[in-house]
């Protein structure tokens, strides 16, 4: 191999490495940017007003969680609200007025990690489950009230996936770390 070949080779090495490099730390600080843009709350997107989920009666509470799928959690038949965007995974159940004991907040990440939940503009206590890519819960807290915002509950294990349910849904049904979640259920 002739020196100029082995030069526009290294230079093709270092320039694919330093690429690479650069990507990362780009993806790194635009994920930063948008962490700092959620805490200071410029990402709250209001799908409905707020007086119309007031009134919904809570035997109509597919107004106010209209896309539902059915999951089990620990053998407990369930419908799960999907939040898979980053605006709804932010939304969450801010603002709804209720969560009745058959429907849950299923946020999906698309990736291990630490996700944190906390309880801003949030009107009642609920249940947070943390759950493995394969359904496996990892990490429970339970009865979280809306006087912890601004603190931020966190898993200690890597998960994929964290369910939000109405307050004691964890103890009514006596689910525990270890259960299996089943998130399809045909």
């Amino acid at each position: 191999m002739k020196t100029a070949e082995r030069i526009v080779m290294v230079l093709l090495f270092i320039a694919l490495v330093g690429g690479g490099v650069w990507i990362y730390f780009a993806v790194q600080y635009e994920q930063e940017n948008v962490r700092e843009a959620v805490a200071r709350g410029e990402y709250e997107i209001s799908v409905k007003s707020e007086e119309q989920e007031k009134d919904v009666p809570p035997e109509d509470w597919r107004v106010i969680y209209p896309n539902t799928v059915p999951i089990t959690i620990s053998g407990v038949p369930v419908q799960a609200s999907v939040a898979d965007t980053i605006p709804e995974r932010i939304m969450g159940l801010s603002d709804t007025p209720f969560l009745p004991d058959n429907v849950v907040k299923l946020f999906s990440f698309g990736t291990a990690g630490e996700h944190s939940i906390w309880m801003k503009d949030m009107n009642y206590s609920i249940d947070i489950i943390w759950v493995a890519e394969e359904g496996e819960i990892v990490h429970i807290e339970e009865n979280v009230s809306p006087d912890t915002y601004p603190e931020s509950f966190a898993s200690p294990v890597s998960s994929w996936f964290v369910i939000e349910a109405v307050a004691g849904f964890v103890s009514n049904n006596s689910i525990k770390v270890g259960d299996q979640v089943v998130l399809k259920t045909s």
